[in-house]
């Protein structure tokens, strides 16, 4: 009985562990997007952001956080809705 009790306690532990990982990484894909200045300096001349830091993010569609920016970069679909 003893046993069975501790097994239990063990699987509810677990559970709510594993709910509290993959609730902290829904919330942190669902930040809201924010553009660096250094970004939104250069997008307001028209122009792409040089720094490496900024390219290498925008590769992979998302804002520079070493800059300032956070989340996903929005495209001209996103923005309008």
């Amino acid at each position: 009985m003893k046993i069975q009790k501790t097994l239990l306690a063990l699987v509810i532990g677990s559970a709510l562990a594993v709910g509290a990982a993959f609730a902290a990484d829904a919330k942190k894909d669902a930040a809201p997007a924010k553009v660096a200045a250094c970004c939104a300096k250069a997008a307001k001349d028209d122009k792409a952001c040089g720094h490496p830091c900024c390219v290498a993010a925008a590769k992979e569609s998302k804002n520079c956080e070493k800059c300032g920016g956070a989340g996903a970069v929005e495209t001209k679909k996103e923005a309008k809705k």
